[in-house]
């Protein structure tokens, strides 16, 4: 028995026989032509690499669109096809000159100083892949499983796991990777069992023998002997008997043992996100990430705006949705829109760079209040310091209402608009900013962040950022007694609510609404119901 320690990417349990994935090259057997042509077969290699990935598109869970949409954009890249064509003219074919350009630009991307840029290298390689595949005659869809497996590689990419029967894949093992790659945020969505940097020694030996994974702590046994496997399968079976369990609370109502009543909603993204946080009992959406629709790299219209709101709100079903205003910037760069920032975390994000924009902002704004007649539609502001900022927020919304009115435009005049609580200085001043808004939602990620200065994102000073902060609860206590004094109601949004203690501990502070990942909803949900144990 080999026993091997990894990180944890994706939690959960599995057992199985491991398929390794072997990502060989056909380079010997090509046959370049002249220029014209290999210039034409690539581009025809592209064309149909795109139409697989759109059809990817549509087939891939929650979370996961996105991800081959920006595949499909970074094959239309002016960048990365001026690298395939200067390959092209000096000599190479098409198909080495897709690798060997697929190789440059993703280690480009790989040193770039930003963790959701550095984590897309994968994507660059798997949306080349398929376009070198074509060229070489080879089938796109790689991984082909017959019955259900642990499956390994030194790199998964997204694709791999999309074009596979869904139950057929046990687990997910690379020899290399990252906790934050797209192959273990889709892996996570799918809830497989997945470890990365398992290292080269395991890659070497695993094919075709039987593993034991545990996704909760990355630790992984190769060929484990009877009493190993035994203790991972009882764990199997509690764990399936915990999820039977917690699907009897979909319909209940989060009443705590003191007659609290509590509101459990979920953080998304997308449509698809809202439907699956419905299916796990979702009261609404506390916080729909606006920006994210924009993280493939494309400004959308107003009415492509429009038209994914509506469809948020119908996936929703009349339960409320709470968009928040594009946040863009900190970690989340989106090109030609977003700066480039010694210290992005302080810098031109959120509502400071929709002022700097308010095109982007009257776009949105205008987007949401057409969308809102089909459904519950709540508006919220981040990164709010002060009663200023919150201002002229509201007057763009006044301006884009009378833009609506003069063109006679159908719209939803009264939007409940919020804004959330997490800086310091807007918690300091909260008493000044309730009576201008219908809400709170108190971001406790970049509440936590400000308060002990240090960078939710940097490794370094990751034990400066703590799980529980007298400091944070002494913001969040100011935030209530402002909320309640002007008579509006608060939220609590971010990591924190899906800490099950952290979330009684809101409750018994008069918090009645939190919001989490659609994953952690059930699970709180059971806790905050519990009896307290004598």
């Amino acid at each position: 028995m080999l026993h091997i320690t990894g990180t944890a990417a994706s939690a959960g349990l599995a057992v199985g026989t491991v398929k390794r994935i072997y990502r060989a090259s056909t380079g010997l057997t090509r046959v370049v032509l002249d220029f014209p042509r290999e210039k034409a077969l690539f581009e025809a290699a592209v064309l149909l690499a795109k139409d697989e990935l759109a059809e990817l598109e549509q087939r891939a869970g929650a979370q996961d669109k996105d991800i081959f949409l920006f595949q499909r954009v970074m094959l239309d890249d002016q960048g990365l096809l001026r690298e395939i064509n200067q390959a092209i003219t000096e000599g190479l074919g098409g198909a080495a000159a897709v690798e060997k350009a697929a190789e440059i630009y993703s280690q480009r991307m790989r040193s770039i100083d930003n963790e959701y840029l550095r984590e897309r290298a994968s994507d660059i390689l798997d949306a080349c892949q398929r376009v070198v595949n074509i060229l070489d005659g080879r089938p796109r869809d790689i991984l082909k499983l017959d019955q259900p497996a642990i499956i390994a590689s030194d790199e998964i990419y997204p694709s791999d796991l999309v074009s596979v029967e869904k139950g057929l894949i046990l687990g997910i093992v690379t020899s290399a990777g990252s906790s934050q790659g797209h192959a273990a945020i889709i892996s996570r969505t799918m809830g497989i069992p997945a470890i990365v940097q398992a290292g080269e020694k395991f890659l070497q030996l695993c094919d075709g023998e039987t593993a034991a994974l545990d996704g909760f702590s990355g630790e992984l046994f190769l060929n484990p002997d009877e009493p190993t496997k035994a203790r991972f399968l009882h764990r199997i079976r509690l764990k399936e008997r915990q999820e039977h369990k917690l699907e009897k609370l979909k319909k209940a109502r989060c009443v705590t043992p003191t007659g609290q009543e509590v509101s459990l909603m979920a953080n998304c993204s997308c449509p698809e996100d809202i439907e699956l946080a419905m299916s796990k009992g979702a009261d609404g959406v506390g916080l729909l990430r606006s920006e994210f629709m924009l993280m493939a790299g494309k400004m959308l219209t107003e009415q492509e705006q429009y038209e994914f709101y509506v469809n948020c709100l119908k996936a929703a079903g009349g339960k409320p949705v709470t968009v928040r205003t594009f946040d863009i910037g900190a970690d989340k760069e989106v090109e030609g829109i977003s700066h480039t920032e010694d210290n992005p975390a302080l810098g031109l994000r959120g509502i400071r760079l929709c002022l700097a924009r308010k095109d982007l902002l009257e776009t949105q704004l205008s987007a949401l209040f057409r969308a809102a007649k089909y459904g519950n539609l709540k508006i919220m502001f981040p990164m709010i310091a002060t009663a200023e900022e919150l201002k002229l927020a509201l007057a763009v919304v006044e301006q884009v209402k009378a833009q609506l009115r003069q063109k006679n435009i159908s719209f939803t005049e009264n939007i409940p608009i919020g804004t959330m609580i997490e800086t310091p200085a807007a918690a300091l001043l909260a008493e000044q900013l309730a009576p201008l808004c219908s809400f709170f939602s108190i971001g406790t990620n970049d509440l936590t962040q400000y308060a002990h200065a240090a960078d939710r994102v940097n490794p370094l000073v990751a034990d400066y950022y703590p799980t529980f902060s007298p400091a944070v609860n002494m913001l969040i206590e100011m935030t209530l007694r402002a909320a309640e004094k002007n008579g509006i109601p608060v939220s609590v949004c971010g990591e924190s609510a899906a800490n099950s203690a952290l979330a009684q501990h809101y409750v018994s502070m008069g918090i009645h609404t939190l919001s989490m990942a659609a994953v952690s909803l059930l699970e709180v949900k059971e806790f905050l119901m519990e009896e307290p144990e004598e």
